[in-house]
């Protein structure tokens, strides 16, 4: 480990509580960051006496405060669309490498489009949705497009769970916000608008079983074909509700024509803030003991021909995400990542080391 600073702003979410227990069993000490003075310190003590700082969103020279140049700022606080901004501008500011857990398209896309060129000139690396949205997709859809190889065009990737549903508060309240907010899609060699939702996605597993996904857009969309130049589709989804995916697709489809009368979207935007209040809990230790994750990926040929398929599995939803913030914070202080800008996980890492790294925290090709 180098002399840089990893700081974890949120600590005392329920995120980041997960993160900062994974950070302390890598031998990491971070400094825990976030507006309740007594709640960081009573868990800086419960994790062996760590270092804290009060920082808050609506004073952005607390969180500047926070890190200095080569520092690495892990942030969990959400939803990101309101409150993210502060924390990626005081990275780019202090010249800290920066690690987010959002799962948000408008904020993803807002890391990548706006925040990209000031992250090069602050000679930092910025890693958004660093967490299961959408670290193992990367990996699956990078694993597909190496085994198909020049002649694949199209990815596809989907992401379910095993072992139940369950989300934390924040989650909630985020993806409600998601559904608000304009999406997009990486389609004919270009990024496109489109809702989140839009398509109801198949992921054929075997001659038996082909479950369906909602559409999502993610760093995929953004990550992939810069690796992959001639991919012309990305296509990635998110396994809702089991077989009743399609019934929430169809209903999400008409909820997205309703949003289209005049003053709606405005309606429903406040609704959500007023009666989603973020972070405030999440699922059982018991439930996250006994669910994972299982991300596929599929490669096509132009024509359609599948020519490549890759299947992992890995740990509960926000345990993988708790120890890939880690992962990937102890690397970034490390010095391992040289590129500079908004980064996806595999440009970040390279393909063996973040195959290797998602390997470490229990994500592997499925029967392995």
């Amino acid at each position: 480990m180098t002399d840089s600073r990893i700081v974890l702003f949120g600590a005392t979410g329920y995120t980041g509580r997960l993160t900062a227990a994974a950070l302390v069993g890598r031998g990491v000490a971070p400094v825990l960051a976030g507006r309740n003075a007594e709640t960081l310190s009573k868990l800086a003590d419960e994790l062996g006496g760590l270092d804290t700082a009060v920082a808050d969103v609506g004073d952005p020279s607390s969180i500047r405060a926070l890190v200095g140049r080569g520092d690495v700022l892990v942030t969990t606080v959400g939803p990101f669309h309101r409150w993210g901004a502060p924390a990626v501008e005081a990275a780019i500011d202090a010249g800290a490498h920066y690690l987010d857990s959002t799962g948000e398209p408008a904020f993803i896309r807002r890391v990548f489009e706006h925040w990209d060129g000031p992250a090069q000139s602050a000679d930092i690396a910025m890693l958004t949705a660093f967490g299961y949205d959408y670290v193992p997709g990367n990996l699956a859809g990078a694993l597909a497009l190496e085994e198909a190889g020049p002649e694949a065009t199209s990815v596809v990737v989907g992401y379910f769970t095993r072992g139940g549903n369950s989300v934390s508060r924040g989650t909630l309240t985020s993806a409600a916000q998601a559904a608000l907010e304009p999406g997009f899609v990486w389609r004919d060699g270009e990024l496109r608008d489109e809702t989140v939702g839009h398509d109801l996605l198949h992921h054929p597993a075997d001659r038996k079983r082909t479950p369906s996904s909602l559409s999502v857009s993610a760093t995929e969309h953004f990550s992939l074909p810069r690796i992959y130049p001639n991919l012309l589709d990305v296509r990635v989804g998110i396994g809702v509700a089991g077989a009743a995916t399609i019934a929430v697709w169809a209903g999400g489809r008409v909820v997205q024509e309703l949003l289209r009368l005049p003053g709606a979207r405005g309606i429903a935007r406040k609704a959500v803030i007023a009666t989603l209040q973020g972070s405030g809990g999440g699922p059982s230790d018991e439930h996250n003991s006994n669910s994972g994750c299982l991300i596929t990926a599929h490669a096509f040929a132009a024509d359609g021909t599948e020519l490549a398929r890759v299947t992992l599995e890995g740990p509960s939803v926000y345990g993988f995400t708790a120890e890939a913030l880690a992962w990937g914070a102890e690397r970034m202080a490390d010095g391992v990542v040289q590129e500079r800008g908004a980064l996806g996980p595999v440009e970040a890492f390279g393909l063996r080391g973040l195959e290797s790294g998602c390997a470490s925290i229990g994500l592997a090709p499925s029967g392995s």
